[in-house]
């Protein structure tokens, strides 16, 4: 593979962490989980420690979203390996500054991802994930 072709490609795998980063701040569930592959082989790993599979993934992210009223997400870093024309593997570093409908905030600093990206029916979807991230800091409501 060239450089040009792995700079593309990059290129189309940052458009999608774009959009989830976008859908993420507007809490706009559905768009999302458009970005992860509904598939036996997706596999979650979330900074609770917990492994789950595609449904469970979902229903963590309903619960999590459905709570949210809007969130800030901050990119420190972010990296690409580019593993073939088909598979991507990316990390990314940042900070969320969530605001819950009640009032409540959470602020999370250095939350950190990787994910596997695979090329599905020509769409970039996330395969695998796994986050980690210190305890967060919540603010409640006064």
């Amino acid at each position: 593979m060239t450089e040009t072709e792995s700079n593309q490609i990059i290129k189309e795998v940052k458009n999608v962490i774009d959009k989830i980063t976008e859908y993420s701040e507007k809490a706009q569930l559905d768009s999302l989980l458009n970005c992860y592959a509904d598939s036996p082989d997706f596999l979650h790993f979330s900074s609770d420690g917990k492994m789950r599979n595609y449904e469970e993934f979902k229903k963590i992210c309903t619960e999590y979203y459905n709570s949210l009223k809007e969130q800030k997400v901050i990119t420190i870093q972010e990296k690409f390996h580019v593993l073939d024309t088909n598979l991507v593997i990316s990390g990314w570093t940042g900070n969320i500054i969530a605001q819950f409908k009640n009032g409540d905030t959470m602020k999370m600093s250095n939350y950190s991802v990787t994910s596997v990206f695979k090329k599905i029916d020509r769409k970039w979807k996330v395969i695998h994930s796994h986050e980690s991230a210190l305890p967060p800091e919540i603010i409640k409501k006064e």
